[in-house]
C-alpha cells in the first residue's frame, strides 16, 4: 500500500520550499527578475489548484513540478519574448546601478521580511560553459538534470514530477550526461558530468 501525503498550508509550503522553488525558476528562466515573478505565480497557482494535489508524492516534488510548468508557460508566452528585463535595459543603455538603490543580486528577501544570502545564485551563476550547455539541452534532458542535481530528487520522484517511467529517467540522465561529457573534472559541477 502506497503512502498518502498531505499538502501543508501554502504559508508552510513557502517557508519550507521557497529556496527550492526560486532555484527551479532561475534555472529555467535564467533572469533573476523573471524567476521572482514566476516564484510568486507558482504559489498563487498552488493556492488556486491545491485540490489537484493527489497525495501520491511528497508535497515538495509536486510543488517543484508546478514550478517547472509555470516556468515553461513563461517561456512559451509572447510576453516573455517581447519584454526585456530591467537588467538587460541597464546593460544596453550602459547605466550602472546605484548600490544605494538596489540590493545585492545574491540576496533574496526571506519569508519573514529579512534578507538572507542566496547561496544558490552565488554557487551557480547563470553563466559559463557548463551552464550554457545545460541550458541548451532539449527540455526532456534539462528537466531530469534539474530535478536530479539541483533539487536532489531520486529517480522515482523525478518520474512522478515529469510523468514518465523510472527507466526513462535513467535513460535521459545517461543521455544528458553523455551530451555534457566534454566538461573536465576541473569544472564547477563535475557531479553533473560524472554523477
Amino acid at each position: 500500500m502506497s503512502q498518502k501525503f498531505q499538502l501543508p498550508d501554502v504559508e508552510e509550503l513557502v517557508v519550507l520550499y521557497a529556496d527550492d522553488v526560486l532555484r527551479v525558476c532561475n534555472y529555467y528562466l535564467g533572469k533573476r527578475s523573471q524567476a521572482e515573478d514566476a516564484f510568486q505565480d507558482v504559489f498563487l497557482k498552488v493556492l488556486r489548484k491545491k485540490d489537484s494535489f493527489a497525495g501520491d508524492c511528497p508535497p515538495k516534488y509536486w510543488l517543484l513540478s508546478v514550478a517547472r510548468n509555470v516556468c515553461k508557460d513563461y517561456l512559451k508566452s509572447s510576453w516573455a519574448t517581447r519584454v526585456g528585463s530591467f537588467e538587460q535595459m541597464s546593460e544596453e543603455s550602459g547605466e550602472r546601478e546605484d548600490p544605494a538603490h538596489f540590493s545585492s543580486p545574491l540576496v533574496t528577501p526571506s519569508v519573514d521580511g529579512r534578507q538572507q544570502e542566496d547561496l544558490y545564485f552565488d554557487s551557480m551563476p547563470p553563466e559559463g560553459s557548463l551552464w550554457d550547455a545545460v541550458q541548451n539541452l532539449p527540455d526532456a534532458y534539462k528537466d531530469v538534470i534539474l530535478f536530479r542535481y539541483y533539487c536532489d530528487m531520486d529517480n522515482a520522484a523525478i518520474a512522478k514530477a515529469c510523468n514518465i517511467t523510472e527507466s526513462s529517467v535513467r535513460s535521459r540522465l545517461f543521455r544528458a550526461k553523455k551530451m555534457l561529457s566534454g566538461f573536465e573534472k576541473k569544472d564547477k559541477s563535475p557531479e553533473v558530468v560524472y554523477g
